[in-house]
């Protein structure tokens, strides 16, 4: 057996045994391995120890850009190779790569135990000209394990074995070509291009129309944490977002004037319901033509002090911006005068901009900044990404629209078929980064791709249609979004239309909306959205109406959870994190947990159970204005609704009553104004005071539930709130420990520092039991700590 060390810089070549069959001679390259196969040429190339790249090319063919992995990236994993005499092994050291005689690859752990093998690879010429190459690639699996990722679809499903994804973009649907399993693996595909994904009982593969081979990352992360982390390293970290974009924010189809916008505010504010954001949705330019970033006078007429006002009632202020301009627009005229415009044959007089081209992003930009962001706008709706040259009602109305545009900067718009929202949101992103590093950036979009989330783009799930079948479908879309590497999601809480006779005046409607405002104060963004009625809370009930007391429940809870939100926000920015997780994720030997897809992990602690379905007494009907009985909301205020919920192993609590329980399978009864949570024991759970918005008064005092029966960790994160300061290291850490069996804790002290942070505070340490530390309303402190910074140790 030979082994030699290698590393990434400058090797010379080592040729090693022949390999037989349709290999030829593995050869030692600069940072892995090529050998000749019957596909073309095989590369292996060491990123780290627990990430590698294949690649499997033909000579002749131009290579395409990647536009997935972060600018600058490189690779600087170090190897040993080891003839094992059936095959060379290539060790990253948290990871090995078997390379077969045939030039087949096996994917193994340290103890060498097999991951993934590769199964057959099929390369031919793409159907799309000038496009290169077609690709198959076939996987073969090891064990029982689920699949999840590959981007955000309406089809219910949570786990991919045994399915097919078409990975294409539409309005409701999203392509991100990452594939995360419950036994701690990634692989993300480096393609652009239509990608079919195809899983059969052992195996699975990835088809892809055009590129220049085969071309892939695998990851082993050990755990799904680590496998996200493994692909941010690849394709960029996620940007921490303000504290505000962590409240509610309030949307709908559509604000009409500036004086409309202020009324919104200002009823929010005298009713005192937490709120940070109000968005003003399109055609806001009136008569100036499409997109034409500029406000109509008649309607508009002082953008700037109306932004002010917004500020001055403590609003932050979103505003729609599409990546298409009507003929009659100056901003048109701009762009086609310089060739930064699809002129697209299939959709004539659709004009989406190329943001496949620098120049033409930066010109983006420039009108945004001059027309918004120069006059305090705060964050930006990047709506129609996909892109949408007219309505893409399916995936095959996009593909067929973005192969009519012809070519973009780059090529053939084929070639990167799915990567315009990655594009155009980078637009934004290096703008605004450039621009300014005081505000920071917040973007929402109605597409994605693999690698969006290092621009703080936000995908929301599009135009869907009210009702519960829909709402059902949202959990697993969003959970698969997120475990394809983009933590931001949210939805339209309602749906986007509502055949709903009556709207937020039907009964039917009105429960089905507090069960999704319930639902979206547990997303990573929480948000309102729609169209064809009212979504102001005060829309779905008087203020005495079991409705409304569920909405602001919902909403307070929201507010008080912005300790332990921002604190997460800064795991995903920092360590890879994930905010909305697949039960797999924290759960993965958990056989049942795999296919679960109406329950997920609210961060580490909280398990989030939405009720999805109606109440089953028949009084409810979408179609009936009224109810069927007198005085039906004192009725309905009183009802419980039952739901199945699993529980994964371990020992829980229950978030309203403080009951402590078993893993297992439970039915759970709630009431109207009641999302079912459970915490996981060991759980230290920072809640701060009300607000009426994220940055009213320092979160002080925080209330520290602990949940007894395991030993816990938080660590509690604060900064400035906005601007980028964070990256230079201006941020503080307060790391607290409860150990269980000494019912100790211990606050360790304060790691850093950021200009205005609150030197001296209160925690109010709850022990949670049944009827104590539950529900929305603080607990009874079972002692009261005054913390200076300095380590503080807690006997409870």
């Amino acid at each position: 057996m030979k082994i030699r060390p290698c590393r990434y810089a400058a090797l010379a070549l080592w040729l090693l045994l022949p390999l037989v069959s349709r290999a030829s001679t593995l050869v030692e390259v600069d940072g892995g391995v090529e050998a000749a196969v019957a596909a073309g040429r095989l590369r292996i190339e060491v990123v780290s120890d627990r990430i590698v790249h294949v690649s499997v090319t033909r000579e002749g063919v131009a290579p395409v850009e990647s536009l997935i992995l972060k600018p600058g990236f490189t690779a600087a994993g170090r190897f040993t190779l080891v003839d094992t005499g059936n095959g060379t092994e290539l060790d990253a050291g948290g990871l090995k790569v078997l390379v077969s005689p045939d030039g087949a690859l096996s994917f193994l752990r340290p103890d060498g135990s097999i991951i993934l093998k590769e199964g057959p690879r099929e390369i031919t010429a793409s159907p799309e000209a000038g496009c290169g190459l077609a690709v198959r690639q076939g996987f073969v699996l090891q064990s029982d394990e689920g699949l999840y990722g590959l981007g955000e679809y309406q089809s219910g499903v949570i786990n991919w074995r045994g399915r097919e994804a078409l990975l294409a973009q539409a309005n409701t649907e999203a392509a991100a070509p990452m594939l995360l399993s419950s036994s701690g693996w990634g692989l993300l595909w480096d393609n652009d291009s239509l990608t079919r994904f195809t899983s059969r009982d052992r195996d699975f593969s990835f088809w892809s129309e055009a590129g220049d081979g085969a071309d892939y990352y695998f990851i082993y992360g050990g755990s799904a944490d680590g496998t996200i982390s493994g692909y941010r390293a690849l394709t960029g970290d996620a940007p921490m977002y303000p504290r505000w974009a962590y409240g509610y924010w309030q949307c709908k189809e559509r604000y009409k004037t500036q004086q409309e916008l202020i009324d919104v505010a200002s009823e929010y504010r005298r009713r005192q319901l937490p709120i940070d954001v109000i968005v003003q949705d399109w055609q806001y330019w009136g008569n100036l033509g499409w997109n034409a970033m500029a406000f109509d006078p008649t309607t508009y007429p002082d953008p700037a002090a109306t932004f002010n006002k917004l500020h001055d009632l403590n609003f932050h202020v979103m505003i729609s911006v599409w990546p298409k301009f009507g003929g009659e627009t100056a901003v048109f005229r701009d762009f086609d005068s310089r060739g930064f415009l699809y002129h697209n044959s299939r959709v004539p007089g659709q004009y989406v901009y190329d943001a496949f081209n620098p120049d033409a992003r930066k010109l983006y930009w420039d009108y945004m900044n001059k027309a918004f962001f120069s006059i305090g706008m705060d964050s930006w709706w990047l709506d129609a990404t996909e892109p949408e040259f007219n309505l893409v009602s399916n995936q095959q109305v996009f593909i067929d629209n973005m192969k009519a545009a012809g070519k973009n900067y780059l090529g053939p718009a084929a070639l990167h078929l799915n990567a315009y929202a990655l594009m155009t949101t980078g637009a934004v992103y290096e703008g605004q980064r450039a621009t300014t590093d005081d505000k920071r950036v917040v973007i929402l979009t109605r597409s994605a791709f693999a690698g969006m989330q290092r621009n703080a783009a936000t995908l929301w799930s599009g135009d869907i249609t009210a009702g519960w079948e829909v709402f059902r479908k949202q959990i697993p879309a969003g959970l698969n979004l997120c475990m394809s590497g983009l933590p931001y999601w949210t939805t339209d809480i309602g749906g986007f239309f509502v055949p709903y006779p009556g709207g937020s005046k039907n009964p039917a409607y009105r429960e089905l909306y507090v069960r999704w405002f319930q639902f979206g104060s547990f997303c990573p963004v929480f948000r309102s959205h729609g169209a064809m009625t009212p979504r102001e809370m005060w829309r779905f009930g008087g203020d005495d109406s079991w409705q409304y007391h569920a909405l602001q429940q919902a909403d307070r809870l929201r507010y008080r959870m912005l300790p332990y939100i921002y604190s997460m926000a800064w795991q995903v920015t920092s360590s890879g994190k994930t905010i909305m997780r697949a039960l797999p994720m924290d759960f993965p030997d958990d056989v049942a947990s795999r296919g679960v897809s109406d329950q997920y992990m609210f961060g580490p602690l909280i398990m989030a159970s939405p009720v999805v379905t109606p109440m089953k007494n028949g009084w409810l009907n979408p179609t009936w204005l009224g109810l069927y009985k007198k005085d039906p909301a004192a009725d309905c205020a009183r009802l419980k609704v039952t739901r199945q919920v699993h529980l994964p192993p371990g020992v829980w609590y229950d978030f309203w009553t403080g009951e402590r329980m078993n893993g297992g399978d439970i039915t759970k009864t709630v009431g109207m104004a009641e999302i079912p949570l459970h915490v996981r024991a060991g759980a230290i759970l920072p809640l701060g005071p009300d607000l009426q918005w994220a940055d009213e008064k320092p979160a002080d005092p925080i209330e520290l539930r602990i949940f007894p029966g395991a030993d816990g960790i938080l660590s509690l994160y604060e900064d400035s709130g906005d601007g980028y300061a964070y990256e230079r290291g201006e941020r503080a850490i307060i790391s607290i420990k409860w150990d269980d069996a000494t019912r100790t804790m211990t606050i360790g002290g304060r790691e850093g520092s950021f200009p205005g942070m609150l030197t001296k505070r209160t925690f109010n340490v709850v022990i949670v039991g049944e009827g104590n530390g539950v529900g929305v309303e603080p607990g009874k402190p079972a002692q009261t700590v005054t913390y200076d910074g300095s380590e503080n140790q807690v006997k409870l």
